[in-house]
């Protein structure tokens, strides 16, 4: 396989996650590359073979079913071992969203080893994913939807990690409220969207907000509505829908109950000072 040319697929960081570039190597006996740093992360995964990776003065021997990640910024060496050179497969990526990505994968600057466990679906799925972007089937989206699939087989290893799994799913819950407070949503969409069930999620709530997720939901409603209430002069009718109660007597009750003030008496007497 051969790689595409970084530049013409290059997005900025607007996008949550982009492919920049991937390839396939066979290298020849201790077959090197850097020290050097790169603009963007990139994930090696071994085919065959094996070699040895230096990263924060730490080589890691690897082998076949093993991978690392390089981080943007950061003085890489790699090399293929003497007697028995690795194959491997490679991508370059970024994207907002790639922090959380990696760490719901265990991976970071400090914990760079990966090994596949999918029994050979990571393996799969990549390859895939190398051979439409190579040969330009599909678009942006496919691809992106293809490293998603990619990053999925490598989440199965943190299942021993409750923390970390915890932290991941709050998050991915606190970005769907924030994108989606407006509807009628309800705690039981968001487990749903998490494919977890809704008794979990409260009880990861409770660990890292000390809140309940429907508590959250409200608050951060009010928040907004509080913003709006200061900011524009909507209706305290259309503020209500805007923030996602169902009506106004409804949208009164929690802002008196939070703040101890109706809506009205806030815009009013300007107390900006509320939280």
């Amino acid at each position: 396989m051969k790689t595409r040319d970084t530049l013409e697929n290059y997005i900025p960081l607007s996008n949550p996650l982009t492919l920049y570039h991937c390839g396939h190597e066979q290298c020849k006996p201790s077959h090197s590359f850097g020290p050097a740093i790169r603009p963007h992360y990139l994930i090696h995964y071994i085919l065959d073979g094996q070699g040895t990776f230096f990263v924060n003065e730490t080589s890691y021997h690897l082998k076949k079913g093993d991978g690392f990640l390089i981080t943007p910024g950061v003085t890489t060496l790699y090399c293929a071992d003497k007697n028995d050179p690795w194959e491997y497969c490679w991508i370059g990526f970024d994207g907002y969203q790639v922090n959380s990505i990696l760490q719901s994968c265990g991976l970071s600057q400090a914990d760079p080893i990966f090994t596949d466990i999918s029994n050979g679906a990571l393996k799969g799925d990549l390859i895939n994913l190398i051979d439409n972007f190579t040969e330009g089937v599909g678009n942006e989206l496919t691809y992106m939807g293809q490293l998603y699939l990619f990053f999925s087989h490598i989440h199965i290893k943190t299942d021993n990690s409750s923390k970390i799994i915890g932290e991941a799913y709050v998050k991915k819950a606190v970005d769907y409220i924030h994108h989606n407070y407006t509807y009628d949503i309800k705690i039981a969409d968001v487990a749903k969207y998490l494919s977890i069930d809704r008794t979990y999620l409260y009880k990861l709530f409770m660990v890292q907000k000390n809140t309940s997720p429907q508590q959250y939901l409200i608050t951060y409603r009010l928040k907004i509505a509080q913003k709006l209430l200061k900011e524009t002069d909507l209706s305290v009718t259309e503020i209500a829908y805007s923030c996602g109660f169902r009506d106004t007597p409804s949208f009164n009750k929690h802002f008196k109950k939070h703040f101890n003030i109706t809506p009205l008496q806030y815009r009013s007497g300007k107390n900006y000072f509320l939280i």
